[in-house]
């Protein structure tokens, strides 16, 4: 195990990648949020699911974005704060590290309920239609309200493994999405005489 100072020493020399990293993933978020957005646009904002799994979604977005820019842009900025490297410093610097990880633990577990109950809330919605829109709709009720789930009950931690199966999970249900609406537009375009 490491001891405070190497830890911190290590965490201020990936401070430039780490912010590369969670500013890419910040980026990707709100590039998933627009396409997202279009697909609840195209399935009507009037209906309550689809509006509501919007405002949910969106919600989940922000979250993880404040975790993004907790662990990309404070963290490894919080060591630089300290005035000098004697154990008092270290000490605060250890402290506040540990106050970063409770900010990033927050806005992560709050993004990822948010954003899967908005895929539960679309995935209603979707059940009610027939063919491929069903089984998407039942495969995103249940991933919804598993990560829902699990994460409340303290089954799911958002370690990094525990993250990873969120993203994949909610993932695979975005890519089915995608081929459904894919698929959707083919079926509709009628080429032109």
């Amino acid at each position: 195990m490491q001891n405070p100072s190497q830890a911190i020493a290590q965490l201020t020399a990936l401070n430039t990648l780490a912010a590369w990293v969670h500013g890419t993933l910040i980026a990707l978020m709100l590039l998933i949020l627009t396409g997202l957005t279009e697909f609840a646009r195209r399935r009507d904002l009037r209906r309550p699911l689809i509006r509501t799994g919007l405002v949910v979604y969106a919600a989940g977005v922000v979250g993880m974005i404040g975790a993004a820019l907790v662990s990309g842009y404070i963290t490894g900025r919080v060591p630089g704060t300290t005035l000098s490297v004697g154990a008092e410093d270290l000490a605060i610097t250890t402290r506040l590290l540990a106050l970063c990880m409770l900010f990033n633990q927050a806005f992560a577990r709050f993004g990822a309920l948010a954003m899967s109950a908005g895929i539960a809330l679309w995935s209603l919605d979707l059940a009610r239609l027939p063919g491929l829109a069903r089984a998407l709709g039942s495969l995103g009720v249940v991933i919804g309200v598993f990560c829902v789930a699990t994460l409340i009950l303290g089954v799911l931690q958002l370690d990094v493994r525990g993250m990873l199966l969120v993203i994949v999970l909610q993932a695979i249900w975005c890519v089915g999405l995608g081929l459904f609406l894919w698929r959707s537009a083919q079926a509709d375009y009628q080429p032109i005489p």
